[in-house]
């Protein structure tokens, strides 16, 4: 596989050398003037987010080069299991909508690139870039992004990335790969403009159960890892998700001529609006294998099917249409709108299909929403969406919030915020009806709730802010890893603290996060966690160079986290053992030089010191102390 990995990245680098070499380049100036050529901007999901200025520029800082791990890209931080690119959970609670059926897999959130995290790049010059990272034990990761406008008006681009990290530990080998390719046109004056998109994930991982003596490594009486015993040596889940899609949009009226030297010409002041249409297509494929079901690991579960072989399935199919009008027009704004309305109807067509049965469900959901801004000092946003059909019939979405300068926009004080979620939810697909070799049950429940208030405040960098959260009919699973729902209410109380700020040479990043839950037996988080990269800018060779040390450190207070559980591909509640109350500290050095970030990392040092207790969930040990290397260079015409 790492031969072919090799082969395969490239051919990829020829053809975006040919590309990049090939036809002459135009910029793309309806949104972009006047600024440094190497500079690559996005926009994601749809053309709303170009005109509502939702754009954002690639970054190409040597600060955030050292992040190559797709967990370490936020300020969030998660319990994950023994290697790189394996399932993952926010230490922080979130309830997600979701939007009309569980279609996506929620411990891959962070490697996962569906329509949702497509970026539609706005490149000035052709524009590659290669990211290569090479760690211990053979551990190898490969990043291209290419963008460019291939005649006036007409732009692609490419993401394509793989990740292959044999583990320390038996059967805990992950091998992942994605890609996405963008496309997008408008017609000269942008009355007309076309996007589309392909996107293909898969994920291939060893499942190995965790280790079954933790003490073995605790007491570091076995320092080989592939030593140690563990659950699962012959067990395996693959995960693809792939789709494509299309969105086109079309103004009511021409855009206003240009009438220079006519005394008499008044240009419109309101714009009609325009009707924009999308195509979606997502298909999931989910297979839990294993060639030995018969395991102690798996004996206080349902007695297996077949004792000689389990091969789980399940198959997903999602087909949307989203119809809607709205009043966008013309102009570009600057995340600065004075007045935003859309409403549309969306018809969704699913097929479920697993070892039970096969389901298919029709949808139609109306959604809407508003912007508004006033005096460059306040603005006000909200959206709804209700979902009807034969699946999750009144399940609904409303949130809407509130930020009000203290000043204006563009010259103030900070910023208040304020923000109201409503989510009723319809029990998930696999918690109400499910079968598979080792788990099999048949449930009724009842829809839950959630309403979430969210307020803070904002300045320079750093906010400060509190969640109330409460939950009616919670639904979990429970320590036999099965689905059960409470009949009462439960609210999370959460301060939280994000700050990005450079004083200075330094730059420091991170977040601090309080939890409490007023029913810790159906929900177990942490009290306390945070993490904090901090790093220091110097001048070198001249100034030719950048070089900048630092570090980062990860924390959590000691809980009663999550266990794992392969066959189901989801986290459950256990009361076996607390975890935490670890520094994970990771020091690393970053050079740059023109286009190109090289980096130097060495994570865990506090593994150096003795105190084997590095978890983010039991069972399964977070790697020991390792030294990586890595390079990301941009090329341009």
């Amino acid at each position: 596989m790492p031969f072919l990995h090799r082969k395969l990245s490239f051919s990829i680098c020829l053809f975006l050398a040919f590309l990049s070499t090939s036809a002459q380049n135009i910029p793309d100036s309806t949104l972009i003037k006047r600024i440094d050529s190497t500079q690559v901007f996005y926009f994601k999901q749809s053309f709303d987010s170009l005109f509502l200025g939702a754009v954002h520029s690639v970054d190409t800082s040597a600060f955030n080069v050292t992040d190559f791990d797709d967990l370490e890209k936020t300020s969030a931080n998660y319990a994950t299991l023994s290697n790189i690119g394996t399932p993952h959970k926010n230490l922080v609670m979130n309830n997600p909508f979701f939007d009309g059926y569980h279609l996506e897999n929620t411990v891959f959130t962070q490697i996962i690139r569906n329509e949702k995290h497509i970026r539609f790049t706005i490149p000035v010059q052709p524009y590659s870039s290669l990211f290569y990272t090479m760690g211990a034990k053979k551990e190898q990761q490969f990043d291209i992004s290419f963008a460019r406008q291939l005649f006036p008006r007409f732009i692609i681009g490419l993401e394509f990335a793989l990740n292959s990290s044999p583990g320390i530990y038996k059967n805990n080998k992950s091998d992942n790969s994605r890609v996405y390719f963008t496309g997008r046109y408008s017609t000269i004056n942008e009355r007309y403009a076309v996007s589309g998109y392909y996107y293909h994930d898969k994920i291939k991982l060893q499942e190995n159960g965790g280790i079954k003596n933790d003490s073995l490594f605790e007491n570091n009486i076995e320092s080989d890892r592939r030593l140690i015993p563990v659950n699962l040596n012959d067990a395996s889940n693959l995960v693809k998700e792939s789709g494509f899609g299309f969105e086109h949009y079309f103004n009511f009226v021409k855009p206003n001529p240009i009438k220079v030297n006519d005394s008499t010409f008044k240009p419109r002041r309101f714009q009609f609006g325009r009707i924009t249409h999308s195509l979606s297509y997502h298909k999931n494929q989910m297979i839990y294998a294993e060639k030995t079901p018969v395991s102690d690991f798996y004996s206080a579960y349902d007695p297996v099917i077949d004792s000689n072989d389990t091969y789980d399935s399940v198959y997903q199919l999602s087909v949307k249409n989203r119809l809607y009008i709205s009043t966008l027009g013309y102009k570009k704004y600057n995340n600065d709108v004075p007045f935003f309305f859309y409403a549309g109807v969306e018809h969704a067509y699913i097929v479920q299909a697993d070892s039970l049965q096969k389901s298919i469900y029709n949808q139609l959901n109306p959604f809407g929403g508003i912007r508004i801004s006033l005096f460059q000092s306040s603005y006000l946003d909200g959206q709804v969406k209700l979902i009807t059909g034969n699946y999750g019939a009144g399940d609904l979405f409303i949130d809407g919030g509130i930020k009000q300068f203290l000043g204006t926009s563009g010259r103030n004080l900070g910023n208040l915020f304020f923000r109201v979620n409503i989510i009723n939810q319809s029990p998930s697909w696999m918690t109400e009806r499910y079968q598979s070799n080792h788990f099999r049950w048949e449930n009724v429940f009842d829809d839950s709730k959630y309403i979430t208030f969210d307020g803070g405040y904002s300045i320079k960098g750093i906010t400060v802010g509190a969640r109330l959260q409460v939950i009616d009919k919670y639904l979990y699973y429970n320590k036999l890893a099965r689905p059960q729902q409470t009949s009462g209410t439960t609210s999370l109380r959460h301060l939280y603290t994000k700050f990005h700020i450079q004083p200075g040479k330094f730059e420091i990043t991170g977040s601090f996060d309080f939890q409490n839950i007023s029913n810790d037996s159906i929900i177990h988080l942490p009290t306390l966690s945070g993490k904090l990269k901090f790093s220091f800018a110097q001048d070198v060779f001249s100034k030719a160079a950048t070089l900048k040390p630092g570090f980062t450190i990860r924390w959590f207070s000691k809980y009663y986290a999550d266990a794992y559980m392969p066959a189901l591909r989801t986290f459950y509640l256990q009361d076996e053992k607390k975890i935490g109350d670890f520094p994970f500290v990771d020091v690393f050095i970053t050079l740059k030089v023109k286009r190109a970030n090289l980096f130097l990392e060495y994570a865990n040092v506090m593994g150096l010191f003795g105190n084997y207790q590095y978890y983010t969930t039991i069972h399964y040990p977070m790697r020991d102390p390792r030294l990586y290397f890595g390079i990301k260079w941009r090329f341009f015409k």
